[in-house]
């Protein structure tokens, strides 16, 4: 920015207006600024102003840029900046083209400051011993790595490296407003970086903090806020007299409405409001909307908390040590109660409250329930309910991010090889558990609860309809993709063979959001043990690769997975074979889509409609009912599921007869 000395004329026309300096030599400003926008300052330091003759809109009104009723010390200020009305100071920050400081308690930094780069959160365990430290492009990913990974130090120190790069760039970098930053109405703000084109309006206090936003994806800090020790993302919205210390709050989260956050990491998409959270890692779309929710010590993702849902991480022993894993897609109802140590399968809901450790990692798609005191499981019984249905739809649709660069990679996949495998697994220890238990056993303990006997074979039977569904249905997707551009059926199969990189196919891990085999983890573990990744950039570039082989290496799992049940390979299909696919894709598939329907039905059962039509006749309570609620003839989620089952009739009917036109 070209800045002048200012003349003898310049500081008496600039003291005639209110304006004083410790030493005007020390003021500079651009050729074309106009003094006469200057009024009832006093300098401090070294100051540099740039050009002031435009206009910002603040509040609806057109105001002119300039600096009002203010001290500045140590700043530079870019072109077209309007400052007014400051309570007590702004000091040692660079305010960028056409941002609006106006009705600021204080605006001041340090000179080293670190804006939050470098914070330690004691995340999932209160205790301690799973420190996350922050960095501005902090990933879901690389925050699992350091708050889970700590098998091998050298692979902690090789993290540890990498952030300590991150942390000392950000002493070295001053403290910046943003270009076209709004700070409006705001109390004291101390060691804070505001992205550009972020909105703070109406925030109390915020310390020790760094705001990312981006003209794509504005980051908003609201009324109330309180905030100390924090990094908040792109397109953020935080309000409503939320209290953070010690927090990351990620693309486009939603936070406010008194809710209160410590030791805590909230990934893309998540939303918290009225409760509070304590040493948690929130993955990607965990939500938590209640008052009286207390998320405390655990991971979660695609989460949904209940109204009053509680966890409890000591025993009164040696403290807060106990920590809990919600895999992704886990629901708890309203009061629920979970005790910790706790690992609950992936797409489960907990019902009720639990006083033992719970652990069903390998039994996903559950039902845990509390019945006269003791807590029972249903294994598999969420894969008919249409609640999952909607769930696997709408999470791709509410993905808010738009800045250019979508950090946390996120596979939405509902069914994966994550999840198959771990029914796979399910599946066998249900089947053993039939087998070997003695018939005048009525229930048998699994996982730290009970489930009945009677049960055992029937949700075996799910888990197997759900891993035929999913096998024979990519296998058939892949056909159907070659065959329009394969001559023959030997080109058919050709094309299925596997990439075969892979030692270990069929083992998988969730890296918060994002689903990949345990091999590439480790992969990518051993690089940052050698230094192979120096900054906290190169590895989450690495977690972007791995990523993008997601689709490449789920048809090598589909390929390893297909041969264990099946005993033959996609690639070594005959068409006969081919065939038997079809059947079982679509046996498995008829079979729970149309429980999937007879659970969307029952919301237009005659206990749905209880508390409708007051003071009427029955007809009328079903007029009632259907003005507020429509039909079953109506529903779009019902007819949706009603047309997916006309659809896999002709289907089938379509692949059986191209499969069979297939020369050779």
């Amino acid at each position: 920015m070209t800045t002048r000395n200012l003349s003898a004329d310049d500081i008496r026309a600039l003291e005639l207006q209110g304006c004083r300096a410790a030493s005007w030599a020390s003021v500079s400003m651009h050729p074309d600024a106009d003094l006469a926008r200057i009024r009832d300052v006093e300098f401090r330091g070294t100051v540099r102003l740039g050009s002031n003759r435009s206009t910002v809109t603040v509040d609806g009104v057109v105001l002119p840029c300039g600096v009002f009723h203010a001290v500045v010390n140590d700043c530079e200020v870019g072109d077209n900046v309007r400052i007014d009305r400051i309570g007590s100071v702004v000091s040692n920050v660079v305010l960028e083209e056409g941002c609006v400081l106006q009705d600021v308690a204080a605006l001041t930094a340090d000179k080293d400051a670190a804006c939050g780069v470098g914070v330690e959160l004691e995340t999932v365990n209160e205790g301690g011993g799973r420190v996350v430290r922050l960095v501005p492009h902090l990933t879901a990913q690389t925050a699992y790595i350091q708050a889970f990974r700590l098998h091998e130090s050298k692979l902690v120190s090789g993290m540890q490296e990498a952030v300590k790069r991150t942390v000392n760039a950000a002493k070295t970098m001053r403290v910046t407003v943003g270009a076209g930053a709004r700070v409006l109405h705001c109390g004291p703000i101390h060691n804070v970086r505001i992205g550009p084109n972020a909105v703070l309006r109406g925030a109390a206090m915020l310390e020790n903090g760094t705001i990312l936003s981006c003209p794509e994806h504005p980051t908003t800090i609201g009324d109330g806020v309180q905030a100390k020790h924090f990094i908040i993302a792109e397109g953020a919205a935080v309000g409503g007299g939320a209290l953070l210390d010690k927090v990351f709050i990620g693309q486009a989260v939603k936070m406010g409405k008194q809710f209160s956050a410590e030791n805590s990491l909230f990934f893309a998409n998540c939303e918290g409001f009225h409760g509070e959270a304590v040493s948690i890692l929130a993955g990607p779309y965990t939500v938590t909307h209640h008052k009286s929710t207390l998320l405390i010590a655990a991971q979660f993702s695609f989460y949904n908390a209940g109204s009053g849902t509680n966890q409890s991480n000591h025993m009164y022993k040696l403290g807060p040590v106990h920590q809990g894993v919600f895999e992704r897609g886990c629901k708890t109802g309203s009061f629920s109660y979970v005790l910790h140590e706790t690992h609950v399968g992936a797409f489960s809901v907990v019902i009720g409250k639990h006083y033992t450790n719970i652990n069903t990692a390998d039994l996903p798609f559950s039902y845990i329930h509390e019945a006269d005191g003791q807590s029972q499981i249903i294994p598999g019984m969420n894969l008919f309910s249409v609640g999952t249905v909607r769930d696997g739809e709408k999470w791709p649709k509410r993905d808010g991010r738009k800045a250019s660069v979508k950090r946390d990679r996120i596979v939405f996949d509902v069914f994966s090889p994550f999840t198959v495998e771990k029914m796979r697994r399910g599946r066998d220890l249900l089947t053993q558990l039939h087998e070997t238990t003695p018939k005048e056993k009525t229930a048998v303990p699994v996982g730290g609860i009970v489930l009945k006997r009677l049960l055992l074979r029937r949700c075996a039977k799910y888990y197997s309809q759900a891993v035929s569904r999913y096998l024979n249905g990519r296998v058939l997707d892949r056909i159907e993709a070659s065959a329009g551009s394969s001559g023959s059926w030997n080109d058919v199969v050709k094309a299925m063979r596997p990439a075969s990189v892979l030692k270990e196919p069929l083992i998988w891990t969730d890296v918060a959001g994002l689903l990949m085999p345990l091999e590439r983890l480790h992969v990518l573990e051993s690089g940052i043990a050698a230094g192979e990744f120096p900054t906290h950039d190169d590895i989450a570039t690495a977690f972007d690769a791995a990523a993008d082989a997601y689709r490449t290496d789920e048809w090598e799992y589909i390929c390893t997975a297909f041969r264990g049940e099946y005993g033959v390979s996609p690639s070594e299909l005959t068409k006969e074979q081919a065939l038997e696919c079809v059947r079982l894709f679509f046996e498995a598939s008829a079979s729970l889509h149309g429980m999937i329907l007879d659970d969307s039905k029952r919301e237009f059962d005659a206990f749905a409609r209880i508390s409708y039509g007051l003071g009427m006749t029955e007809v009328e309570r079903e007029k009632d009912f259907a003005a507020v609620r429509g039909s079953v003839e109506t529903n779009g989620v019902v007819q949706k599921l009603v047309k997916e089952r006309e659809e896999l009739d002709l289907r089938k009917q379509k692949l059986e007869a191209m499969i069979s036109g297939i020369r050779g």
